[in-house]
C-alpha cells in the first residue's frame, strides 16, 4: 500500500526561479520527513520548472497549460493533495527547520481546524527587516482577527477535512486576498491553533504580489466581510466593534493606494472619515498636510 504523507505542502509558482531553489531546500531541511510538496507550476516561461524537477519524488510536479489567477491555481494544486494536513509555502519564502515538526505536535492533540505561527520579514537579500509576533491565543480568534488580522500564509496549516467536508476552496475571482478570505471563512466557523515560536522568513521585495495589489484590496476584503455578515449575521452583532474596525480599515487601505499615487488630497479624504477611531488614522491624516515625500510616508509605515 501507497504511504499517504501526513502533510501536503503546496508550491505555487509562476516564474519564481530566483529563490525557489533556497524556498525548496528548506522543506527539504524539515525535522520531519512526513511531507509531500505538490508543486503547481502556473506556465511559468523560466527554469521554474527545470529547477522542480531536480528534486526527488517528494515533489510532485504539476504543470498548467495556462497562466491563471492565484486562488484558482491553489485550488488546482488543492486537488492533487494526499495528507492529513495541508500548508503552503511561497516560492520566495523560507520555513524554518521545526516548522512542521511544531504544527503536527499542536494539531495532533487538539481539535483545531488550523494553525498559524510568527513570521520574520526579510527582504530581498535576505535580511531581517522586522518580527510579525503573534498576539492571539489559539481559541476561537474570529474577532481578534477582524480588528488585528496576523495570519501570514506560509506559517498556516489547515486540516485537510475541514476543507474538504465544508467545500472550502479559495475565491478563484480575488486577486488579493484569495488566502484573507479562506483562513477568515475558516476561523469564523472553527477553533484556530497559534503559535507564538517563528516559523518562517516571509521576503517582501519589488517583484512581490503584495507590493502590486494595493489599489485592490480593500474592495475584495470587503467581499470577504460581506460574505460572512450574510452566511453569519449573528457574528456582526456579536463582533460589532471588531467588524466596525475591519470596515473602518477598508479607509485606511483606499488612503494608502492613493498615497502609492501621491494624491494626498484624496487619502486625506479616506482618512477623514475614521480619524477618531484609531489614533494611528489621525496622525496620518496630520502627516499628510507636511511636504513629506510619499515614499518616506509608506517606509514609515511599513508599506
Amino acid at each position: 500500500m501507497m504511504h499517504r504523507p501526513s502533510i501536503s505542502i503546496i508550491m505555487n509558482c509562476y516564474n519564481s526561479d530566483r529563490f525557489l531553489e533556497e524556498a525548496i531546500d528548506s522543506v527539504y531541511a524539515q525535522t520531519i520527513d512526513d511531507w509531500e510538496i505538490i508543486f503547481w507550476d502556473n506556465a511559468s516561461t523560466d527554469q521554474s520548472g527545470v529547477i522542480a524537477r531536480s528534486y526527488d519524488d517528494r515533489l510532485k510536479y504539476f504543470r498548467s497549460e495556462d497562466t491563471t489567477l492565484l486562488g484558482e491555481a491553489r485550488n488546482f494544486a488543492l486537488k492533487e493533495v494526499s495528507g492529513k494536513y495541508v500548508a503552503f509555502l511561497d516560492c520566495d519564502d523560507l520555513y524554518f527547520p521545526d516548522k512542521l515538526r511544531k504544527q503536527i505536535a499542536l494539531m495532533d492533540s487538539n481539535d483545531y481546524a488550523m494553525c498559524y505561527g510568527s513570521a520574520i520579514i526579510i527582504n530581498e537579500s535576505g535580511r531581517q527587516i522586522r518580527r510579525n509576533t503573534t498576539k492571539n491565543r489559539s481559541g476561537f480568534v474570529f474577532g481578534q482577527l477582524l480588528s488585528h488580522y496576523e495570519i501570514n500564509m506560509q506559517s498556516v496549516m489547515v486540516r485537510r477535512s475541514v476543507l474538504t467536508d465544508n467545500n472550502f476552496e479559495f475565491d478563484s475571482n480575488l486577486k488579493y486576498s484569495p488566502d484573507y478570505n479562506l483562513f477568515m471563512r475558516i476561523a469564523s466557523t472553527y477553533n484556530i491553533g497559534v503559535i507564538n515560536d517563528v516559523l518562517v522568513q516571509y521576503r517582501v521585495w519589488d517583484g512581490s504580489l503584495s507590493s502590486k495589489s494595493i489599489d485592490i484590496a480593500p474592495y475584495e476584503i470587503r467581499i470577504t466581510l460581506d460574505q460572512i455578515v450574510e452566511q453569519f449575521p449573528e457574528l456582526r452583532e456579536r463582533f460589532a466593534l471588531e467588524f466596525d474596525k475591519a470596515y473602518d480599515k477598508l479607509h485606511y487601505y483606499k488612503a494608502l493606494s492613493s498615497i502609492y499615487r501621491n494624491d494626498r488630497k484624496i487619502a486625506r479624504m479616506e482618512l477623514r472619515t475614521i480619524i477618531y477611531s484609531k489614533i494611528e488614522y489621525l496622525l496620518l491624516y496630520l502627516l499628510l498636510f507636511f511636504p513629506i515625500p510619499s515614499h518616506i510616508i509608506l517606509k514609515i509605515l511599513r508599506r
